[in-house]
């Protein structure tokens, strides 16, 4: 071998070598949703009267939805149209279901704009979903899914106890359970108003918000 060539295989090594150096500076957290993420989608579940599209217009109707390639710390958001397809007032109720895996919920936070969440008959309401990974992470799958069921029902989700009105009763019940989460004992996911996984202020300032207030 010429001493020009081998300067050569010396320099490619050091490249190499600089190169495994820098991978390994990335925790595996934050590679993980690096990798293709086909599997990162909700599908999208409707109960009655209630229709989800992609346009204001209501011609393309929404299964599913793709959240892309994320990475610890990133918030996407997804906008939709939900149109009233019932002959009454309905109050907009938005669950996420059936994690897959199950971890993937303490990781991924969906929320959405809970305001103007009733909707009269016929007519069309914009919804943005937000996802947020939380950061450090420390999970173990690159991929998830998980459904999302949009609800028309006859009660505002601030009336708790469901007397059709949201008043100091509602509010109580918040407040006895604040700090409950899915792993309580007595978990009721109706007072996870914001569905972010836990009862806390947020979901008692929508009550408030809602006070004095009645499905109408």
């Amino acid at each position: 071998m010429r001493f020009g060539e081998k300067r050569f295989e010396h320099k490619k090594t050091f490249v190499l070598v600089l190169v495994l150096a820098v991978l390994l500076s990335f925790s595996a957290h934050e590679l993980l949703f690096w990798k293709s993420s086909a599997l990162s989608a909700s599908a999208v579940e409707t109960g009655v009267n209630i229709g989800v599209y992609w346009d204001v217009n209501c011609t393309q109707k929404v299964s599913s939805i793709s959240w892309g390639n994320l990475t610890p710390g990133d918030t996407r958001q997804v906008v939709v149209y939900v149109r009233n397809e019932g002959n009454q007032t309905l109050a907009l109720s938005l669950t996420p279901l059936n994690w897959n895996p199950a971890s993937a919920s303490q990781y991924l936070t969906f929320s959405w704009n809970y305001l103007n969440n009733v909707i009269e008959a016929g007519k069309v309401l914009g919804v943005r979903q937000t996802l947020h990974v939380v950061s450090p992470y420390t999970g173990s799958f690159s991929s998830f899914t998980f459904d999302i069921l949009f609800e028309g029902l006859d009660h505002l989700p601030t009336d708790v106890n469901r007397d059709g009105v949201v008043d100091m009763r509602d509010i109580l019940i918040l407040i006895i359970n604040f700090g409950d989460t899915p792993m309580s004992v007595g978990w009721n996911p109706n007072l996870d108003l914001n569905k972010d996984g836990i009862v806390d202020m947020r979901d008692i300032n929508l009550a408030i918000r809602d006070f004095r207030r009645k499905l109408e």
